[in-house]
């Protein structure tokens, strides 16, 4: 007999084919949620604990750690950094040890991340569990994740209010932030828990957004080095985001210089030629070259 598939799984297999149709994306949260405090967002602002996630992992924090423990160790700091409304002891529990540990190991590994956190300026642990039974860091552990969300939110109150350069200085101040690939040169033997978590997609779709409305604010003044340079700052990340690509192909047809936009084109092409899937350009970048330069097809043929 023939499978079904039940009702809400075919319901959300529905909605999945019509997110991919929508030329607008998929909306996001408020990137406002759970973002850093206001301290945090001064330009070289430093906390005693600094945690960067948008690149290589980095936890630099005051505290001693073993060199054969750090790596666990990271990994618990990194799911308290990606959840910052708090997680209780038993969720963290079943995300770093997905085979389970005796609590003498968690209640250990814990106590351990606890001092290389050390403490904030009122001596209060940077690691705490708060009256629901929480694990949350503290307020002076500063999350370049947070940051970014924080500063997007920043651009968008600005957007709102017709305030188009600060927007722009927000997105920028955003961008500067992505060192590489979300948790690049994490142990590949963790981290199994990112396989069901939002936040690599969640934090790759927001940069890839914040570089389009970056790259198509300094089209619009006037700007089409920056724009290129907004363009490929996402896709650095995002190297597969055609939204980038027209992004970077505008920027480079603004600047009259038809070497440039050439470049691009052979660029564009390039990429597409890389994927396995579906190794042709989307159907709007093809017509915007075709626009942009129409002799493109007899020259790369």
């Amino acid at each position: 007999e023939a499978q079904l598939l039940p009702a809400d799984q075919y319901a959300a297999v529905v909605d999945l084919f019509r997110s991919a149709t929508r030329q607008s994306g998929v909306k996001l949260g408020d990137p406002a949620a759970g973002s850093a405090p206001a301290e945090q967002l001064v330009p070289d602002a430093r906390m005693p604990v600094e945690i960067g996630l948008l690149g290589p992992v980095v936890v630099d924090a005051p505290g001693p750690m073993e060199p054969d423990r750090q790596a666990l160790a990271t990994e618990l700091v990194v799911y308290l950094a990606t959840h910052p409304g708090g997680v209780h002891p038993n969720v963290l529990t079943g995300a770093v040890w997905p085979r389970g540990a005796t609590a003498e190991v968690q209640e250990a590994a814990l106590d351990r991340v606890k001092a290389w956190l050390g403490t904030d300026d009122l001596g209060r642990p940077n690691l705490t569990t708060d009256a629901g039974g929480r694990l949350r860091l503290g307020s002076q552990v500063r999350v370049d994740w947070l940051v970014f969300r924080a500063l997007l939110a920043q651009a968008g109150h600005a957007a709102e209010n017709g305030r188009a350069d600060e927007e722009a200085t927000a997105l920028d101040r955003a961008l500067t932030l992505v060192r590489g690939q979300v948790l690049d040169g994490r142990d590949p033997n963790r981290y199994g828990w990112l396989a069901t978590d939002s936040f690599e997609y969640e934090a790759t779709a927001m940069i890839a957004d914040a570089a389009h409305r970056l790259s198509a604010l300094r089209l619009m003044s006037g700007d089409p080095e920056g724009a290129m340079e907004a363009a490929r700052s996402g896709l650095r990340l995002a190297f597969n985001d055609e939204m980038l690509w027209r992004g970077l192909l505008l920027g480079a047809s603004a600047t009259g210089q038809e070497h440039v936009l050439r470049a691009v084109v052979g660029e564009v092409s390039a990429r597409a030629e890389l994927d396995e899937v579906m190794p042709r350009m989307a159907p709007e970048t093809e017509a915007l070259i075709d626009e942009l330069l129409p002799s493109w097809r007899t020259s790369a043929a």
